[in-house]
């Protein structure tokens, strides 16, 4: 989903295209806030009629008749204000308000479908607190730029146009000297409000920074209090808070130096205006019913003029927001469909091969976690990946499942590089279940549905069987029904890894990626999840790094892989005789420290 204008337009002219949609709210919320602005001129002409012609003693009208006209000219004026000025009001509001919410769900929207889309590379550069605060705050600026920019503007433009045509009538020199103070407030204050800007931008990078902190945080508590780190989290905290102060105390020190700045220009025109006006009506070239309306009018022009001269401040704090989240949604995702992409279809041979594979996980790095990796895999084999810690073997899982592309040489499935099938097609095939289960913050049957939300009881309660999850969900309090807490907080590991592997059988996918399934669970509970796996891996084509011997020994082929290379490819027993890599390994992980137990 992409923003619908050209990603190097002006960020102000592109989020104005998300508002042209709605122009009829705007339409309707301008001309609302126009009668609100408006309709109060019409009481400093009825005090310059009383003033001027009503009330002076040389009237030669009854005070009776008066009273009548002061009567009723304040019920006309209640009247204007109940059934004009009140709808007019509530008009200007709900429309702005209307068209902020409705451009903020659909910019989200576009936001959480950029950030789902981009590859895992991406996420392991960016803190997740990071970018939530980008969905949440930052997107919140829209706000302020229609508010300001798409409704006020345009109504203040209106308001100028009429408070000139009543002012200048009256006095056009006066007229000209309070617009030239006002226009010399807003070019003084223009280095002000370019520094708000880059201020409000930094705070918000920093406050970004300090709530991925705190989320990082929290899902880590046990391990604060384990270390008993308090205290030094607490001080990590202060200095990252004091940051975002530091940003927030600069910003509003600037604003508040562009307020002074401008009241003290309009206290200067204020001054000004009564003075002259008073030496006009001392001069006989000024009533006193037009000094009332020129003052009233003058205090009536601030808040257009106001607005005028915050517009920049205004547009610059919407902007330090709104750029960051167009920095997302025009970054490219690093894995991306061709255009015409290829559909795999449900019977093709699940052969994989790996030709002259090499990955970096940053390109300005000289090391390679994958090394001109070559290695085939048959339909319906079961591989084994076998190696020390940081050989390679998780990469290349992450390549399988297009987590990320090879820098050099190609991955091709059933005769076709993985690059040109459609992510949807291929992951349809594909199950996975990994180490660090992931399960959310729903119940359990939705927990199990996630790969196929269609999935009607039955099917669910065969895959929970097939897992052997069955049991332990009937005996939870709502059963399918029972929510989870985050990432399956409420389930022991045991249970959360065979719900993520009644999940796959539930998918039924044809090629299944293992990766250290058991290696965190506990003997009794790996038994459990072990025969799970077993069931699920047969009659699939299946990718496995673990650690358990029974896994590796019955496997169909065993790759050796080190220091980012295969070194060895074989059967266990094939292996075994070469007394190389994997013979190594054997003796080290297994023999040497089991004996005849059950690990590798």
């Amino acid at each position: 989903m992409d923003s619908p204008v050209s990603k190097k337009q002006n960020p102000a002219f592109r989020t104005l295209s998300y508002i042209l949609p709605y122009w009829y709210l705007i339409l309707a919320a301008t001309i609302g806030g126009v009668l609100k602005l408006t309709l109060p001129l019409v009481v400093p002409q009825m005090l310059r009629y009383f003033t001027d012609n009503l009330l002076p003693p040389e009237n030669p009208m009854p005070v009776s008749q008066k009273m009548r006209i002061v009567f009723w000219s304040m019920i006309l004026i209640l009247a204007i204000y109940l059934f004009v000025y009140i709808p007019a009001t509530y008009i200007r509001e709900v429309g702005s308000l209307r068209v902020s919410n409705h451009i903020i769900h659909k910019m989200r929207c576009q936001l959480y479908d950029r950030l789902i889309r981009m590859s895992a590379g991406f996420h392991n550069e960016n803190a997740s607190g990071q970018l939530v605060s980008r969905i949440n705050s930052d997107v919140e600026k829209v706000h302020d730029f229609i508010w300001s920019v798409a409704t006020n503007v345009w109504i203040d433009s209106f308001m100028f146009a009429i408070y000139m045509a009543l002012m200048i009538p009256i006095n056009p020199g006066l007229t000209l000297l309070v617009c030239a103070v006002t226009l010399s407030s807003i070019l003084i204050t223009r280095k002000i409000r370019e520094q708000i800007r880059k201020s409000g931008r930094k705070r918000q990078e920093e406050l970004s920074f300090l709530s991925g902190y705190f989320q990082e945080r929290m899902a880590g508590f046990g391990a604060i209090r384990l270390f008993h780190m308090e205290d030094w989290e607490n001080n990590r905290f202060r200095q990252l808070s004091q940051k975002v102060f530091r940003q927030t105390k600069r910003q509003d020190t600037f604003s508040s130096l562009g307020t002074a700045v401008n009241a003290t220009f309009y206290l200067f025109n204020e001054a000004l205006v009564v003075g002259l006006c008073l030496l006009s009506v001392l001069r006989g070239n000024m009533t006193l019913g037009e000094m009332l309306v020129f003052y009233s009018y003058m205090g009536y022009l601030r808040t257009p003029l106001n607005r005028f001269i915050e517009l920049n401040v205004t547009y610059a704090k919407s902007m330090a927001g709104i750029e960051r989240v167009y920095e997302i949604l025009d970054m490219p995702p690093d894995i991306e469909e061709k255009e015409n992409a290829l559909t795999l279809s449900d019977d093709a041979p699940l052969n994989l091969t790996f030709q002259h594979v090499s990955f970096r996980y940053r390109r300005e790095s000289d090391e390679k976690a994958l090394n001109d990796v070559t290695f085939t895999i048959e339909d319906g084999q079961k591989v084994a990946l076998v190696g020390s810690s940081g050989c390679g073997k998780t990469t290349a899982v992450n390549l399988i499942t297009r987590f990320y592309d090879p820098d050099e040489g190609c991955i091709l499935l059933s005769g076709h590089d993985l690059r040109d099938y459609s992510l949807a097609s291929l992951y349809r095939q594909m199950g996975m279940v990994f180490q660090d289960t992931v399960l959310f913050s729903e119940t359990i049957g939705d927990n199990l549905k996630y790969g196929k939300p269609d999935a009607t009881l039955q099917e669910m309660e065969q895959a929970a069987k097939a897992a052997n999850a069955y049991e332990f969900i009937m005996k939870t309090p709502k059963q399918w029904d029972t929510l989870l807490g985050e990432r399956g907080i409420g389930l022991s590991g045991g249970q959360r890894q065979r719900l993520a592997i009644a999940r796959v059988f539930l998918c039924n996918p044809r090629f299944l990626i293992l990766d250290e399934a058991t290696s965190a669970l506990d003997s009794e509970s790996e038994e459990q999840v072990q025969a799970a796996l077993d069931n699920l891996m047969e009659g699939r084509t299946s990718v496995v790094i673990a650690h358990r011997l029974s896994t590796i020994v019955n496997a169909d082929k065993i790759i050796v892989m080190d220091q980012g290379r295969v070194v060895e490819t074989g059967t266990h027993h094939e292996l075994l005789e070469r007394n190389g890599r994997y013979a190594e390994l054997y003796q080290k992980q297994f023999k040497d420290v089991l004996g005849d137990a059950h690990e590798f």
